[in-house]
């Protein structure tokens, strides 16, 4: 176990050490008692298995939680050429987020997965996340590789109901250190890509709200597609995400580089 500050993190083996997670899980998420939920049983069966679950603890209540299993790189072929952990989730007390849980969460995953010799961890997550997407890519140097339109199709539980679960899928280079990209101007419209002037490569801007639901009234929706819609084209035209950040005028900027190295 190692010890930050007054949290405990320690990997999460027993079936006595589950529970806890999956009612964070539940809350954090606003699921009612009839939606589905990882049981402790899976978490047990993955983690006797090669998988990592991990929980944060703070004074012995439990404030974060994260699971994920090894994932495969495939050839051509379809061999396997290379193994990366998979983070299938990241969770944090509601009243504890941005106080530095997920940050090490994070980290003592990472340590492990080096251990175990593996040197990427790849997850998906929802663009339209600002707050995210700036921990994954500018906190933590994560870089938006791929997007998987509507991954787990209609969102039928929890805070999301009757979304679409279009996801960017980032990668976090385990032995790559972090960048540190340029404020974003303000002004943008929310979903209209904009070639950025300054940049040193080929790079597109594109603006999200920060918080979406308090952001987009009646047309969330439409906004949504349409900023899911050009994310997903950039990324499939080779570009990568590589930075979230604040414009200062209620939206976030996405910046999209061209070649970026994965």
């Amino acid at each position: 176990m190692t010890a930050i500050t007054d949290m405990i993190v320690s990997e999460l083996i027993e079936p006595g050490s589950l529970s806890d997670p999956i009612a964070l899980y539940r809350d954090v998420f606003a699921l009612r008692p009839e939606d589905p939920a990882p049981s402790p049983r899976l978490l047990t069966a993955l983690a006797h298995n090669g998988s990592i679950a991990l929980g944060a603890r703070i004074n012995g209540e439990l404030v974060g939680f994260s699971y994920g299993f090894p994932g495969f790189d495939l050839d051509g072929g379809g061999r396997i050429s290379s193994i990366y952990h998979y983070m299938e989730l990241l969770v944090v007390r509601a009243d504890r987020q941005s106080t530095g849980i997920g940050r090490s969460l994070m980290h003592f995953l990472r340590g492990i997965s080096l251990t175990r010799g593996l040197h990427a961890i790849q997850w998906a997550f929802d663009p339209l996340r600002a707050a995210n997407a700036y921990f994954y890519l500018d906190v933590l140097g994560a870089r938006g590789c791929g997007f998987a339109p509507n991954l787990y199709g209609i969102e039928d539980s929890g805070r999301d109901r009757g979304n679409p679960t279009d996801r960017i899928i980032a990668r976090w280079e385990l032995t790559t250190p972090a960048e540190h990209w340029p404020q974003p101007p303000s002004g943008l419209v929310p979903g209209n890509p904009e070639l950025d002037p300054r940049g040193d490569t080929e790079t597109m801007l594109v603006a999200v709200p920060t918080v979406y639901e308090d952001q987009c009234g009646r047309e969330c929706a439409a906004l949504r597609r349409r900023i899911c819609v050009v994310l997903s084209d950039l990324i499939a035209g080779g570009f990568q995400a590589v930075s979230c950040r604040k414009a200062g005028d209620g939206t976030s900027v996405y910046r999209l580089v061209a070649g970026a190295p994965a």
